[in-house]
């Protein structure tokens, strides 16, 4: 059986090309985005000719709700997950006093509370079994401040953080 591998936003850049290298790899994916459209095109791409799936749920990875919801359905698969990509993410360029009201609430809820919610929602099964694999992109920003960084640049430093405290735990 191939091992299944979970990883948010895969129909664009980075989470894409993270989608279409593990399926190759011999991985089945569970991935989101909040276009079905793009989700349909990619799982048509990658299963035409092959034993591999490509299960998929439209998700807005900035709403706590939407990310439950979305690992339910990982969940209800019934299968463990092998390896877990928290790769949502959102930039927003701005300076911290100048940019529009919103922006800090906006970029947390997408770059931080998504993998945060979603890793407590799977992480018990991995380490159940332990066995399982959690990784999760980031940004340059996450390490060095930057002028017009604001809060694109807090969220990362944020999810740097979490990501530190998760593999100390």
């Amino acid at each position: 059986m191939r091992k299944l591998a979970v990883i948010t936003s895969g129909t664009k850049g980075i989470g894409r090309a993270t989608v279409e290298k593990f399926f190759k790899e011999g991985f089945d994916i569970v991935t989101c985005a909040r276009s079905a459209e793009d989700l349909l095109k990619l799982s048509e791409e990658l299963t035409s000719g092959s034993e591999g799936k490509v299960y998929t749920r439209p998700t807005d990875m900035s709403k706590k709700d939407e990310v439950l919801a979305f690992a339910d359905y990982v969940k209800s698969l019934g299968r463990p997950v092998d390896m877990l990509l928290n790769n949502t993410g959102i930039f927003i360029p701005g300076s911290i006093h100048e940019e529009e009201e919103g922006n800090l609430e906006k970029m947390i809820e997408t770059n931080l509370y998504s993998a945060y919610h979603l890793t407590r929602a799977l992480v018990d099964d991995m380490k159940a079994r332990k066995d399982g694999h959690i990784f999760t992109t980031g940004s340059i920003a996450g390490f060095t401040a930057y002028a017009n960084g604001g809060s694109y640049a807090i969220s990362k430093f944020a999810l740097l953080g979490f990501t530190k405290c998760l593999r100390e735990e």
